[in-house]
């Protein structure tokens, strides 16, 4: 029987399976065989890692496919792709480990760029460059949000989580837990930032540059607001604030809806106001 080289980043690539699963793909393997190759390069095993482990331990044959890569990064992508079992993970963790592609697809971009005379370094160059001669870029965090079929806001939102959650956080997601989700702890994080630095109260509605805070600091005493009443809660926002701060309030008001439901909210909202507002017929 063939012994084949394991490499711990191809190995470690996907979680390893339960128990359960492996006792259940141990148990086909002893009834049917190894029906399936594993995938090798240059005598490194691909895929096939749980596969390989029964074969071995079990003295069962098995057939090998020998199939040639540029390098590690580009096994490493291959193997990810033709993973069947990526698709039972949650959306939290198939981003985080896509997110470990994160370098091999950088360096794919920056070859491609490279070859297609993404180093020009002339600005009349690039001016004359026909459509066809344009450098064919790679867009990381889009492939990566591709490579673990989540939509690209997740995939940044998971990444910002993975640098900054805690490790309970993190397993929660991980195991796909009710009760949570990659938006509901984004937006916690995101608050408890914003509130850790929050300057006091009656400075906190002015950036820097704009009005002076002493000429408005005060109380407000705002109307009952009903939940399905939006526009009872822009009436107060007008008879309570100074005309001065319109600019200040509509910021605010997109950044939150931006903090809480991302851009692919807030995006289609601003292009729909602009087109219904932005414009006035003379």
């Amino acid at each position: 029987m063939e012994t084949l080289l394991i490499n711990e980043e191809l190995k470690n690539l996907l979680p390893p399976l339960s128990a359960k699963e492996l006792a259940g793909l141990e148990e086909s393997i002893m009834k049917h065989g190894c029906l399936s190759p594993m995938i090798v390069w240059n005598g490194i095993l691909v895929d096939g890692h749980h596969r390989y482990e029964i074969c071995t331990k079990r003295e069962i044959p098995f057939s090998v496919q020998n199939i040639v890569f540029d390098d590690l990064d580009a096994a490493k992508l291959w193997a990810w792709k033709h993973q069947e079992h990526r698709r039972n993970l949650t959306k939290y963790l198939r981003a985080e480990l896509a997110l470990k592609l994160k370098d091999t697809i950088a360096a794919k971009a920056k070859e491609q760029q490279k070859a297609s005379g993404g180093d020009r370094k002339s600005e009349q160059a690039k001016s004359v460059c026909q459509n066809s001669d344009k450098p064919i870029t790679v867009d990381t965090k889009k492939e990566l949000a591709t490579i673990a079929e989540v939509s690209h806001d997740t995939l940044v939102k998971a990444a910002y989580i993975a640098e900054h959650a805690d490790e309970e956080t993190k397993e929660k997601l991980r195991r796909g837990e009710k009760g949570t989700s990659i938006n509901k702890e984004f937006n916690r994080l995101k608050d408890e930032e914003k509130n850790a630095g929050q300057e006091p109260q009656d400075e906190s509605l002015f950036r820097p540059g704009s009005l002076p805070t002493k000429k408005y600091v005060g109380e407000t005493q705002l109307k009952p607001i009903p939940r399905d009443r939006p526009d009872i809660l822009v009436g107060n926002l007008i008879a309570f604030f100074p005309q001065e701060f319109v600019p200040n309030t509509a910021r605010e008001i997109f950044r939150m809806l931006h903090d809480r439901y991302g851009i692919e909210v807030t995006k289609p909202l601003a292009i729909e106001l602009y087109q219904q507002y932005g414009r006035r017929k003379k």
